[in-house]
C-alpha cells in the first residue's frame, strides 16, 4: 500500500514542478501582445482588466518626474525579488506583470491611497501582492474597506497586509478580522525578519 500512495505522488509532484517552472505559461507571441508601451513622453501606460476578461494596454497615468519614476524602479525590483518567476515570465497567472504594468499599477495605487511615492514604495516591498492585481479592483476593495472602518484604519491594515487587497470589496463588512489578521501577518513576518 505504502509504495502505491509513492507511485501517486510522483506524478503530482512532476505536475507542481512543471507549472512552478513556467512550463505552462503563454505562448511567446501571446506575452508579447500583452506587452506596454510608453504612449507619451511623461506617461505610463499599464494592461487593464476589460470587461470580457482580457487585458489591453488601456491605463494611464502621468510620470511626475525622474525622482519618481526612479521609485517606480525601486517598486519593480522589489517586485522581481517577490515574484521572480513572474517578472521573468512577464505574466502571474492570466495577469500581465510587465514592467511598466507594475509601474503603473503602483502609480495607481499610490494615488488610490493618497499617501505619499515614499509611502507606497514602503508598502510594495512590504509585500507586493497587489501588483498581480487589477489597478480598478484594488482601488475597490480599499475604497469598501474604507467604509468599512475609515481611510486612516484601512490605511493601517495595507501597510501591515498589503495582501488583504486580494480580497474583494466584501472585506468591507469584516474589518475586524481584516485588522486581527494583518497584525498577525504583520507579527509573524517581524518574527521571521528576526531569524533571518
Amino acid at each position: 500500500m505504502r509504495g502505491r500512495s509513492v507511485s501517486c505522488l510522483l506524478p503530482i509532484s512532476a505536475a507542481f514542478f512543471l507549472y512552478a517552472s513556467g512550463a505552462f505559461t503563454s505562448l511567446p507571441s501571446a506575452r508579447r501582445k500583452l506587452s506596454v508601451h510608453r504612449s507619451a513622453e511623461g506617461m505610463c501606460v499599464g494592461n487593464c482588466l476589460q470587461p470580457d476578461g482580457s487585458w489591453k494596454p488601456t491605463g494611464e497615468i502621468e510620470i511626475q518626474g525622474p525622482e519618481e519614476e526612479a521609485m517606480a524602479d525601486s517598486v519593480w525590483q522589489a517586485f522581481k525579488s517577490q515574484y521572480t518567476g513572474a517578472a521573468e515570465r512577464g505574466i502571474y497567472m492570466d495577469t500581465p506583470v510587465g514592467e511598466n504594468d507594475i509601474k503603473y499599477r503602483w502609480r495607481r495605487l499610490r494615488d488610490t491611497f493618497g499617501v505619499s511615492s515614499e509611502e507606497a514604495v514602503e508598502i510594495m516591498e512590504t509585500d507586493a501582492l497587489p501588483l498581480v492585481i487589477d489597478a480598478d479592483y484594488v482601488a475597490k476593495t480599499f475604497n469598501a474597506m474604507v467604509e468599512g472602518s475609515s481611510r486612516e484604519k484601512a490605511l493601517e491594515i495595507v501597510q501591515r497586509h498589503p495582501g488583504i487587497l486580494a480580497a474583494g470589496p466584501d472585506v468591507k463588512g469584516n474589518m475586524l478580522q481584516a485588522d486581527v489578521a494583518s497584525n498577525a501577518i504583520n507579527a509573524a513576518r517581524s518574527l521571521s525578519k528576526m531569524f533571518r
